[in-house]
């Protein structure tokens, strides 16, 4: 196989690793350079084979584990909007009543259907416990 094949191949992994982060195209980028290396030297086929298989595992076993470890350390979580709103205060705008499944709260400006334990009057401050779908359980401050 010409050797800049292998070279073409490696680069496409290379660049395709700045959309993914999470190295395994790096690992098989750097198979496939000392399989171009074995390639641009000569070597027959197995040679190459046998370059690619050594490097791209001992890029995966050794080189990507350490990259995962202190570079997604650092990445900070950001939470959704969903996530956003647990924990926060919410006021009830209408009764809640949780036989009827009937209330609605004001958290942060937007208007939310509600759920609660026991029954809310309207104007109570609460606080959200948990969000599903669109329906968010609250409990008395």
């Amino acid at each position: 196989m010409p050797h800049y094949i292998y070279l073409i191949a490696a680069v496409l992994c290379f660049v395709g690793e700045m959309f993914t982060m999470e190295f395994s195209l790096s690992c098989i980028g750097i198979g496939l350079t000392g399989a171009w290396l074995g390639a641009w030297l000569g070597l027959n086929l197995w040679w190459q084979v046998g370059f690619f298989i050594v490097l791209a595992t001992i890029a995966w076993t050794g080189i990507r584990p350490f990259a995962l470890r202190h570079l997604y350390d650092k990445v900070k979580h950001v939470k959704t909007p969903a996530e956003d709103i647990i924990g926060k205060t919410a006021l009830v705008e209408t009764p809640i009543n949780p036989k009827t499944g009937e209330g609605r709260v004001k958290i942060g400006g937007e208007s939310w259907k509600a759920t609660a334990d026991k029954e809310l009057p309207a104007e109570t401050e609460c606080v959200v416990e948990k969000l599903d779908g669109v329906t968010v359980t609250v409990k008395e401050k």
